[in-house]
């Protein structure tokens, strides 16, 4: 379980089309209930019919292959028809994942995007806010120069996507380590970014977790509390209306055990044997 897959999936429903080559026009149910209780990251439709399914991994994982053949047979069987795959590596060490899984009989593939080789500066460029964000994560000629350029794009939006983006940028700037560059490019640009009417209220907000606690700690926090607002999302998903006890549950979980609720969450039965 990562913040980083809520803020991914929303860019990249704006942003696939420079990925993929190919436009979603619909997205369809992310939820797989063949078998097993199976979900995917992303599953979208073309104007041609085409399903176009989009993984996101910030860790080398081993079988990666063979769930992805995984995911294929149960789209396959859930919608009759084939889905191109696409997984997309975020994360910061090598990529070590091969994009293709082989048995003695046969093989399947996929398409394997490394965000750290990938052009950047086009994302960057872009008239696309979510692109401009994820545009960090590829490689790029001048990290500084185009989180400026970044920044000084979000200061024009409105304030509620400002800031939405905005938060998006330092939740993905941890995969690459630059929070603190982000923090200080957005400090040079403007006098006081703490008064800027867009940015500020997001910026203020994550500095006085900072020196709440310690910036390491408000960083921690931070991150703590995105994970619970995921899964108490996914938790919903796959019960419904959720009695007023799960979030208070979720609250008092530290992380460590949260991430094992989340590994669970589609082997449960119950709330009660999630929550075990």
């Amino acid at each position: 379980m990562h913040e980083y897959d809520i803020v991914l999936k929303r860019l990249l429903e704006k942003s696939q089309q420079r990925l993929t080559g190919e436009r979603v026009v619909r997205w369809l149910p992310t939820e797989l209930p063949i078998v097993q209780n199976l979900r995917v990251d992303l599953l979208g439709e073309t104007a041609d019919c085409e399903l176009i399914q989009i993984e996101v991994q910030s860790t080398n994982q081993s079988g990666i292959g063979f769930r992805m053949l995984e995911y294929l047979v149960h789209v396959n069987r859930l919608y009759g028809r084939v889905p191109r795959q696409i997984l997309l590596y975020v994360g910061r060490e090598r990529l070590r994942m091969s994009s293709q899984f082989q048995w003695p009989d046969g093989q399947a593939g996929f398409t394997l995007i490394d965000m750290r080789e990938a052009d950047g500066e086009p994302l960057v460029a872009s008239p696309e806010p979510s692109d401009n964000v994820l545009g960090i994560l590829g490689r790029l000629k001048d990290q500084r120069a185009a989180l400026r350029g970044v920044l000084d794009k979000l200061k024009r939006l409105d304030r509620e996507q400002a800031e939405f983006y905005y938060q998006s940028l330092l939740v993905l700037a941890g995969l690459r380590g630059l929070e603190e560059a982000v923090k200080e490019e957005a400090k040079m640009l403007t006098i006081d970014i703490s008064e800027n009417k867009v940015l500020g209220p997001a910026y203020n907000r994550g500095r006085q977790e900072g020196l709440q606690e310690g910036r390491q700690e408000g960083r921690r926090e931070g991150r703590q509390e995105a994970l619970r607002d995921l899964l108490l999302h996914q938790i919903e998903s796959r019960f419904g209306p959720l009695p007023a006890w799960v979030e208070a549950q979720l609250s008092q979980r530290p992380s460590q055990n949260l991430e094992q609720i989340g590994m669970r969450l589609f082997e449960a039965a119950t709330l009660d044997e999630l929550f075990r």
